[in-house]
């Protein structure tokens, strides 16, 4: 029985697609044993030989990593610590992206392709249901703390920690059990081993997801989109397009480099557009969840619309659309339909759900895109089920729009 062990990584880059001579500029490496038990950790800041792009996200100094080895200096004991095992990473396609450049650039092709590896992003779809795409969500999801913010270090740990949880919910055999009998087999490159010392930042307060800044309607949106089923590569883009979008600012290299990063994931433009629509749909509905459209939510949607080079007037569009899914008419369900409440109610919330099971309706605690209905103590709630549900386009209402729903008239029978 072959031994399935892993490598977990994780990568900070200068930009969004080493096409743009974009480079890795931090790497962090988690090593995992078959039973999901961390082994080692290792990490390093890496001297890009270039300015380090979007300073604002990753954090990492100037001073810190002129100190840093080059990619070159450390290349030969990454493959060390990788060889013969399954590699491993939240996003994994856009860190191939980026070690297959590294390594070129050396004249060593990197021999792992998304064949050899697990993405834990794709993973938390039928691991976590309900939880959203990014790092922060799925750990948030699994009840794993997050100990710092695009710091490769604390990132990689967090996303072995994703890894343990997934194993201890599975049963050998592993459904990626053929993914790890071919690792074991990948032909690694051989580089002379160069001498280097490793580089950390600095200490510095670490900024952590949702504390502030800017973000328009909603930071972070596609985390509240559902997830595109039948593509490896979908999701793992538009998390990518989504941290690029935060700051409401995509320059002509950023523009660029997206499609190049597309390109790379094998995105044609026709699919590209498709989720970039998907995702200014979202936008609108979270922004018409209120019912009332602000002249800032409706520069926001506009704004998005031109830097993603979509046609004049779909954000009327997806407004329209929106209109349409967020009808007042009156609610209707029926037997075995999906609910899910949030907030705090008069009384307790256990006591609402055994009422709606009782009248042939299934509770869910996670809001998926298979749910019909959110309840909440508050309409107009921030929660993360109220959020997901409006990127979702699924309704969310007050308890007392709930208690009047046609479904709810056997409601005598069941004591409401």
């Amino acid at each position: 029985m072959i031994t399935r062990m892993y490598a977990v990584i994780d990568t900070e880059t200068t930009g969004l697609s080493p096409k743009y001579h974009h480079r890795i500029a931090e790497i962090g490496v988690v090593l995992v044993d078959g039973g999901g038990r961390i082994e080692h950790e290792w990490s390093t800041l890496v001297n890009p030989d270039r300015d380090l792009g979007p300073q604002r996200i990753h954090g990492i100094r100037a001073a810190d990593a002129r100190r840093a080895p080059r990619f070159e200096d450390l290349a030969a004991h990454l493959i060390e610590l990788l060889r013969g095992r399954t590699l491993v990473a939240h996003n994994l396609p856009f860190d191939l992206t980026f070690l297959d450049a590294e390594y070129a650039r050396l004249g060593a092709g990197f021999p792992v392709d998304r064949s050899h590896g697990l993405c834990t992003m794709n993973l938390a779809a039928s691991y976590l249901p309900g939880a959203g795409r990014s790092l922060a969500e799925c750990c948030a999801a699994a009840g794993i703390p997050l100990g710092g913010w695009h710091s490769a270090s604390a990132d990689a740990r967090a996303t072995a920690d994703l890894l343990s949880h997934f194993l201890q919910r599975t049963q050998p055999p592993y459904p990626w059990s053929s993914i790890a009998e071919r690792a074991i087999t990948v032909p690694w490159p051989q580089l002379a081993p160069q001498a280097f010392s490793t580089a950390s930042r600095a200490t510095r307060s670490m900024s952590i997801p949702g504390g502030g800044g800017g973000g328009g309607l909603v930071a972070g949106i596609v985390d509240y989109l559902p997830r595109v089923s039948g593509s490896a590569v979908a999701d793992p883009y538009l998390a990518v397009l989504d941290a690029a979008l935060a700051d409401r600012y995509l320059s002509a290299d950023e523009i660029a480099a997206l499609g190049a990063l597309a390109g790379s994931l094998g995105l044609t433009a026709a699919d590209t557009d498709r989720l970039h629509r998907d995702y200014v749909n979202a936008l609108a509905r979270v922004a018409l969840a209120d019912h009332v459209l602000t002249d800032d939510e409706r520069a926001d949607l506009a704004t998005i619309v031109t830097l993603l080079e979509l046609p004049a007037g779909t954000d009327a569009e997806a407004l329209v659309r929106a209109t349409g899914g967020a009808t007042t008419s009156e609610l209707s369900l029926t037997l075995d339909d999906l609910v899910v409440f949030t907030g705090e109610f008069d009384e307790p919330r256990s006591v609402w759900m055994e009422r709606a099971t009782a009248v042939g309706l299934r509770v869910h605690h996670a809001v998926t895109k298979k749910v019909t209905l959110v309840i909440a103590a508050d309409v107009d709630s921030l929660s993360g089920k109220a959020k997901k549900a409006r990127g979702y386009g699924i309704r969310v209402v007050s308890l007392e729009e709930f208690e009047k729903a046609p479904a709810m008239g056997v409601v005598e029978r069941a004591g409401v």
